[in-house]
């Protein structure tokens, strides 16, 4: 038995299902709300010195990220021959996406596989989707990154992990290749016991979902910039280290899988970057309001997202009825 069909075997059960789902539920409401408390008192002691222009606009550019990795998702799944539309795709991608705050990085396909199998998308289509957008998505913050690398060798022990990610781009860029990619998700669908996927991923697909997820990075380097220009002047080189450095953040942060949402992580890399522009104290608040922006964008968009979806099921089953 494969391991989708041991999983759907399982979670057959009116009961499994109905305890997985609101213990799933209750575990990603912790995490976002341990997430906020703890970085509370660094929030409060910054946030009457910021503009509110600039939190306003920060919000603005984290969102519009958001809709870029909506986009990216969307071209990889249609891709692998599966029709999605953009509403779908962001409420598959949105609400999966608070799963990302418990440790752990498979949470967030498990509820992207499930939200997918209601949209009409076969749950392995789905999962490998999400391992192709991330994969893709690495790519492109690596390459980005590469303007936040000298934030990271001023870091104590950055170092190492400098080199470490100039070894992987040549790696992610060889992985993104469409006739490398193709051959790996043809092994992964094979693993699975699933159909292969019997034709070749384009340059089109690759070239666009990285464009969009290098553009996600570059608006959420944009936030972090706007949110230290609330303190004083960073500037151009400010900007060009901002959006390499929360670039690299993310990256990092997501391989520390123990991390929920690279928490701690991806806060010293930020850090690091800010602090030559606004010192110590004032770089560690920023880090932490940026992490309650993000997590209250997370919410905002998953909870529409969550609305949606309800509004939608309940269409189809007055449309059943009728």
């Amino acid at each position: 038995m494969s391991l989708l069909a041991r999983i759907k075997s399982v979670v057959a059960k009116p009961l499994v299902v109905h305890t997985v789902r609101y213990g799933f539920i209750a575990a990603v409401l912790l995490a976002v709300g341990y997430s906020l408390y703890s970085s509370w008192d660094d929030i409060t002691a910054y946030l009457f010195q910021l503009a509110w222009q600039s939190v306003l606009l920060s919000f603005a550019a984290v969102f519009a990220g958001m809709y870029a990795n909506v986009l990216a998702w969307r071209v990889i799944v249609r891709s692998l021959d599966s029709e999605v539309t953009v509403a779908s795709a962001a409420r598959i991608t949105l609400l999966g996406n608070l799963a990302k705050y418990l440790p752990g990085s498979v949470w967030a396909y498990v509820a992207q596989m499930e939200l997918g199998k209601r949209a009409g998308i076969p749950r392995a289509r789905a999962f490998v989707a999400s391992i192709i957008a991330v994969g893709l998505s690495t790519t492109a913050s690596l390459l980005i990154g590469l303007f936040g690398l000298p934030s990271l060798r001023a870091t104590d022990g950055g170092e190492p992990f400098m080199w470490v990610l100039l070894a992987l781009i040549p790696v992610a860029l060889f992985c993104a290749h469409p006739k490398v990619l193709t051959r790996l998700i043809e092994i992964f669908l094979r693993v699975l016991r699933r159909p292969p996927l019997g034709h070749q991923i384009s340059w089109r697909t690759v070239l666009t979902a990285t464009a969009l997820s290098a553009v996600a990075f570059v608006c959420f380097g944009v936030h972090l910039w706007l949110l230290a220009n609330a303190a004083t002047d960073p500037g151009l080189d400010g900007l060009f280290r901002s959006v390499g450095s929360f670039s690299l953040a993310m990256t990092i942060g997501m391989l520390v899988v123990i991390a929920p949402s690279g928490l701690g992580v991806r806060d010293g890399v930020i850090t690091a970057a800010l602090a030559p522009f606004v010192g110590l104290t004032t770089a560690v608040a920023i880090a932490a309001i940026s992490r309650a922006v993000f997590t209250v964008a997370d919410l905002v968009a998953g909870g529409a997202a969550g609305i949606s979806t309800v509004a939608e099921l309940r269409k189809h089953k007055t449309e059943a009825k009728g």
